[in-house]
């Protein structure tokens, strides 16, 4: 992917150095003469400032080009995708043990790759099922813990609470033209347990209302065009749908919606019905 920054300073005969993460040169306020360059310029978003006369601009405004931001973020999340292998994961609750076998139809194989666990030493997560959630840093950021009694309650726990959680799995295990979008974390499992891995779960319906462009640019990053829309068969999740559409469409994906009979949920569906629909994305 092209340097946008670079092409300005390179169109414009800007001599600079590279410091950093930034761009290094003169000062382009004309009322500093800048004999030691000290005007730094940020190599992904444009953002410049100068440190000695405390001049402020963006190097795209500044040159009059206003340019699509999104193939600017892109480049700064491909750097992150990068980092992934070296960055390092939180560590995981003292005395948890790995689940070793299958839970709601799940088998143990999907559960440990997604490193399901369970604990005694944390009170709110025993008689649970754990998830650690990632970012797109490969970091750690909550833990999602579903009841294992039918009656438990509440049936899913966030720990700790309040922290805004990433779509699931953060990432996909190769590039991918197509994301398949569904509510839960057990609608993922099942779909990704039945062979559909280019699958992930927003953690309700709302979550992508305010967030779409931040949640999704690693998944355009890795290619994705095209996104199905795979919500519950009820009326909240057939509203959902329709709301989340136009704002993803918005955001340039092409966008449809994969309706399910009434009273269906991804997580339900079995090995045919999986197929059927991998088949049709396949298309």
């Amino acid at each position: 992917m092209s340097d946008p920054v670079l092409d300005i300073l390179n169109k414009n005969n800007i001599k600079f150095i590279v410091s950093g993460r930034d761009y290094l040169i003169k000062c382009l306020n004309p009322e500093h003469e800048d004999n030691n360059p000290s005007f730094r310029i940020d190599r992904v978003n444009g953002v410049a400032h100068c440190f000695s006369c405390g001049f402020k601009t963006n190097i795209f405004k500044h040159f009059g080009i206003f340019t699509n931001p999104i193939p600017i973020r892109i480049f700064s999340l491909k750097q992150k995708l990068l980092a992934l292998k070296a960055s390092v994961e939180q560590e995981l609750p003292n005395g948890h043990t790995p689940w070793t076998k299958p839970f709601r139809g799940i088998s143990s194989q999907t559960l440990k790759h997604f490193k399901a666990f369970y604990t005694n030493q944390v009170e709110k997560l025993q008689d649970r099922i754990i998830f650690p959630i990632s970012d797109i840093t490969n970091r750690t950021k909550v833990f999602v813990g579903r009841h294992t009694l039918s009656n438990g309650n509440p049936r899913y726990l966030n720990y700790p609470s309040g922290v805004e959680l990433p779509l699931f799995p953060s990432y996909l295990e190769k590039p991918e033209k197509t994301l398949i979008l569904v509510e839960g974390i057990f609608d993922m499992l099942n779909l990704y347990d039945k062979g559909l891995h280019n699958v992930v779960c927003c953690f309700g319906t709302n979550t992508l209302q305010k967030s779409t462009k931040e949640k999704l640019l690693p998944f355009r990053a890795q290619g994705v065009t095209h996104i199905y829309i795979l919500f519950d068969g009820d009326e909240a999740g057939e509203k959902a749908g329709k709301q989340l559409k136009p704002v993803l469409e918005q955001d340039e994906f092409i966008v449809e919606i994969i309706k399910l009979p009434e009273g269906v949920d991804p997580g339900e569906l079995d090995q045919t019905d999986v197929t059927s629909i991998k088949e049709y994305i396949t298309k």
